[in-house]
């Protein structure tokens, strides 16, 4: 880490990094087992408990706006204790929550306070790497994030053995605590003192608009989005489709995790391939993998009476996933590379596009659940053909800016 002047390897820079990552991922996977139990005790149906998911990534949207500006004027490490103490307190509130709506409001919290310290993440190594090198530190903390979905849930359904879904929430807390203790005694501050910016709000706008009217950061974030509502839709309705399409029950969480083991051996891949081919090119590759399975296999599975077995559900969704490995790393360090010092902003305004344009897809995908695995399907080919004529108009008309990513 010699050119960010830390005292830590750059090995515990990347596990930190991961770390304050997985925060929203485990805010929303090891609930996963629990909200067929959530629906029965807030006496709602199966689509309408699917709330509980999107409304952290609801709060994660609004509290992005909130945690750039704040640590390009006080500091990274400063936003990340500031999100990780709300986010305790929105899992006291959803603890000890007894209509769904109460639960609704700790759920937004708990995704505006994780919000902190996954903006940081793209703010800290912004602050440390740039260009293909950025890409690759973001693709090893991604391979360390990607355990989170294989242990959330199973965590979440080992905790349902022992006791009621709101110790899920107590488990919450305690890894937030100890989150906070890490980064206050190990973490530097990678903000430069010259680097700070004003908190004033025409400041504030002024630089809010330099990052919207920036075509490659808004063009990518819109990408970004697309890319994170199929896979919100999925988050949505995986329970259901797991534990009723295909009858799995407590087995559920060992397939959920099956799931994320391409998505680790693809992030691993892309920190070789990134500095060969580029971000771009890889991006744009697995947009035409992933469409043209998910095309492909829903005409193929709309014919099937009894719809596609498990096996075959498994097998797409391997390709999918092996695909998203590739896509978000890179997405996120393609719209942050044309905004150098404004990186906690840019890390802001960027993540808050791509969460608020995924949200409304997700809960359309998910809440189009007919009990089949249609709807889901058709989802993610959709978002990945309308990703690559995006990418297409992006490369098109800002190509010598973008070439050479």
């Amino acid at each position: 880490m010699k050119n960010s002047g830390m005292r830590i390897s750059q090995r515990e820079f990347v596990i930190i990094i991961a770390s304050l990552m997985s925060m929203v991922a485990l805010t929303t996977d090891a609930m996963l087992p629990a909200l067929g139990h959530m629906a029965q005790d807030f006496a709602v149906d199966g689509n309408a408990i699917q709330l509980v998911v999107s409304g952290v990534f609801a709060g994660h949207a609004l509290g992005q706006l909130v945690y750039g500006p704040i640590s390009d004027t006080y500091g990274r490490r400063r936003s990340v204790f500031i999100g990780l103490a709300i986010f305790c307190l929105g899992s006291l509130i959803s603890a000890l929550a007894t209509t769904l709506e109460t639960m609704l409001i700790g759920r937004f919290l708990q995704g505006f306070g994780a919000s902190g310290p996954r903006v940081m993440v793209v703010a800290l190594v912004r602050d440390c790497y740039s260009g293909p090198a950025m890409a690759r530190i973001m693709s090893f903390a991604m391979t360390l994030f990607m355990a989170v979905p294989i242990m959330a849930p199973l965590v979440g359904q080992g905790v349902l053995l022992i006791g009621p879904w709101q110790w899920i929430f107590g488990l919450y807390i305690i890894i937030a605590s100890l989150l906070l203790v890490w980064v206050f005694v190990r973490l530097d501050e990678t903000l430069k003192p010259e680097n700070r910016l004003s908190l004033h709000p025409k400041k504030l706008w002024r630089t809010m608009l330099q990052v919207l009217l920036n075509p490659i950061a808004t063009g990518y974030a819109l990408v970004s989005g697309l890319v994170l509502g199929a896979f919100l839709g999925y988050l949505s309705s995986s329970q259901q489709i797991f534990q009723q399409v295909y009858g799995l029950g407590e087995s559920f969480p060992l397939y959920f995790a099956a799931l994320a083991l391409p998505t680790i051996a693809a992030s691993l891949l892309n920190a070789k391939l990134v500095m060969r081919f580029g971000m771009y090119r890889l991006v744009q590759a697995t947009n035409i993998m992933t469409g043209v399975a998910c095309f492909g296999f829903y005409i193929y599975a709309f014919e099937l009476e009894n719809g596609p077995s498990l096996g075959q559900f498994m097998a797409l969704f391997s390709i999918i996933f092996f695909g998203i490995g590739f896509r978000f790393g890179n997405l996120n360090a393609l719209a942050m590379e044309p905004l150098g010092k404004l990186s906690g902003m840019g890390a802001s305004v960027v993540g808050s596009s791509a969460t608020l344009i995924s949200v409304p897809i997700g809960v359309w995908v998910g809440m189009s659940y007919d009990g089949t695995v249609l709807p889901l399907v058709l989802g993610f080919a959709v978002t990945s053909w309308v990703a690559f004529v995006a990418m297409l108009y992006l490369n098109a008309r800002y190509h010598s800016k973008v070439k050479n990513t």
